[in-house]
């Protein structure tokens, strides 16, 4: 990466810091589409990634009582299946995805509620809150894992404060979404890739620890 950050068509890697122990719990290899005002990452079907915590969104709450802390946790190779794209707004507690089906027509926008990124070597490292949103074309919007968000305050994995924190962050993203307010309004759901891109691939070196779990913690 220069000082002007990262270039057109620049491979990184997107991870997700365990809270716990900082340990990287998902490991995404993206491409750069723009690194100005927004960190804009395209994400090609066929993406290899790592995830240490395989759980079906039924089971997500239940787990929370007895997950297993991540360095203990083997992680698995998944396979990405249709493009999606990730816009990363600076100093933000949310990033914005987008979903794409198999024929390339846009599906959803997504409001991943997340610690502002940090950027490191490889790409940026963040920490998922649990709590997400997910907006459809026709303007509808949904909290999504409420259960499992519920479930971590319950137990003592979260506290009040940082979860009213979190729900602001995602009353913004329902806000912006709702004014159709940048980023919305600048047309990524049309977005289509210009060439054939070449599914990224993770370094040897994606687990890494460059110390960003304390600056995280903060």
């Amino acid at each position: 990466m220069s000082n002007d950050g990262w270039k057109f068509g620049a491979s990184i890697v997107v991870r997700n810091l365990a809270r716990s122990d900082g340990t990287v719990t998902t490991a995404i290899p993206a491409v750069v589409l723009t690194d100005d005002d927004l960190l804009a990452l395209y994400i090609p079907a066929g993406t290899k990634y790592k995830n240490n915590w395989l759980v079906s969104s039924e089971q997500r709450a239940a787990a929370v009582d007895s997950i297993t802390p991540s360095a203990q946790r083997k992680h698995h190779e998944l396979v990405c299946q249709n493009d999606s794209l990730r816009l990363y707004l600076p100093n933000r507690g949310y990033s914005v995805g987008l979903t794409f089906d198999q024929q390339g027509e846009f599906v959803s926008w997504y409001g991943n509620l997340e610690a502002p990124f940090i950027r490191t070597p490889l790409g940026i490292d963040t920490r998922d809150f649990a709590l997400d949103v997910i907006a459809y074309p026709d303007g509808r919007w949904q909290w999504k894992d409420e259960e499992e968000f519920a479930r971590r305050l319950a137990v003592g994995i979260d506290s009040a404060d940082h979860q009213a924190s979190v729900r602001a962050a995602g009353q913004e993203f329902i806000t912006r979404f709702e004014h159709n307010e940048w980023p919305f309004n600048v047309g990524w759901q049309k977005w289509q890739p210009q060439q054939k891109w070449q599914a990224p691939m993770l370094p040897d070196n994606w687990n890494v620890d460059f110390g960003a779990n304390r600056l995280l913690l903060q």
